[in-house]
């Protein structure tokens, strides 16, 4: 369970991908599915996931954050997503596929602009869970 959630963290660090031809399946997961406290939760994971990804690319984005490897971001995400398939169910591959998904919707200056306006509650829900 943790080797994909690590691999989805990784993802994150790699070149945009590819987008995804729509899932069939139930598998099309949102976070509007979930409690606001899960959601909150899974956004501001996703959001130190993109920071360190443009941290790690030395994307100049990445530059007004503290570095997300050492602050507990990465664990912040692993936990989170590991929680989300414990509570709501949801699969690797969904959440892998919302991770892409929410890292497209960022890769814009509105997504830019959506992430720095999280990132200060997103740093206390990170405190907040001992990290």
């Amino acid at each position: 369970m943790m080797t994909m959630l690590f691999a989805a963290a990784l993802a994150l660090q790699a070149a945009p991908p590819e987008p995804a031809a729509p899932s069939t399946s139930a598998e099309a997961i949102s976070l509007d599915d979930l409690p606001i406290d899960q959601a909150a939760s899974a956004r501001c994971a996703m959001a130190f996931a993109i920071v360190s990804r443009w941290q790690k690319s030395g994307d100049a984005r990445g530059t007004a954050y503290p570095d997300m490897e050492a602050v507990g971001g990465r664990e912040f995400f692993v936990r989170t997503m590991a929680q989300l398939m414990d509570s709501a169910g949801w699969t690797r591959d969904g959440i892998v596929q919302l991770t892409f998904r929410e890292v497209e919707a960022t890769d814009n200056p509105a997504g830019e602009a959506r992430i720095k306006a999280m990132m200060p509650a997103c740093q206390m829900m990170k405190s907040a869970a001992g990290l």
